[in-house]
């Protein structure tokens, strides 16, 4: 009987002993890190599928992060702590809202990262190597909007008579490039007329961090893409590893 209990026991013991550490630790994009348990959700490591039923292993500074997420809410960089209580009830209030001032963060590092990824993924977005549905191809609009290039989907459905743009599973484009026209932030938004029509921007923390990051939120602030991304970055900056801390 002992013997069949071994492993769970095992699997209890190692969850208390993993409960006790209030951070997640690890190397994140070649910088080691702290990760607030109580701040960071769906943290997984490189070779430790999350579909896969494993035991919690002791980690250092060395251990490649994979990915992970959390909720920050952009107008005032306040980041959701799941310790909180009547945070918690104020975010599943206001995340219900056209104009959620919420934003949900995901990491990708370690054994998910590749490099120039942002790049890769917009440009795959608006160029087309072969032929695709006409929802899913793409132009270039004339005029910018908020410091953004805009693309979107062109012709008008013979089905329906109305613009492709309109379509149910349109989604508009928004690419900012740097100087040598590399791609460093990509947004895609869905055009649905729904109450809270989402966004997700893709940027990089490179070369600082190797990952790049999803970040979604409702297409009403849009124009505030900008400070979006500079605070994500600055939030995912402030985990890194204070110079007193040892492995």
């Amino acid at each position: 009987m002992f013997k069949k209990l071994t492993p769970f026991l095992i699997f209890m013991l190692s969850m208390v002993a993993c409960s006790k550490n209030p951070n997640y630790k690890g190397d994140l994009g070649g910088v080691p890190v702290d990760l607030p348990k109580n701040l960071v959700h769906l943290v997984e490591y490189n070779g430790e599928p999350s579909w896969k039923f494993h035991l919690p292993s002791k980690k250092n500074y060395q251990s490649k992060i994979r990915s992970f997420g959390f909720e920050l809410r952009y107008t005032d960089n306040t980041i959701l702590d799941e310790s909180n209580k009547e945070l918690e009830k104020t975010y599943w209030q206001e995340d219900a809202l056209p104009n959620s001032p919420w934003v949900s963060v995901g990491i990708s590092s370690g054994s998910d990262y590749h490099r120039d990824a942002v790049h890769r993924i917009g440009y795959g977005r608006i160029t087309h190597e072969q032929q695709l549905h006409p929802v899913y191809m793409y132009e270039k609009l004339a005029e910018s909007q908020f410091g953004l290039e805009v693309y979107a989907s062109p012709g008008i459905d013979p089905k329906t008579n109305k613009p492709y743009r309109q379509d149910l599973d349109a989604e508009d484009v928004f690419i900012k490039r740097d100087d040598e026209g590399q791609i460093v932030t990509y947004i895609k938004c869905s055009n649905r007329k729904v109450t809270k029509p989402p966004c997700t921007q893709y940027f990089g923390l490179e070369p600082t961090m190797a990952l790049y990051v999803r970040a979604s939120y409702s297409r009403h602030n849009l124009a505030d893409w900008q400070k979006i991304e500079h605070l994500v970055k600055q939030r995912i900056l402030s985990f890194r590893k204070l110079d007193n801390q040892t492995s």
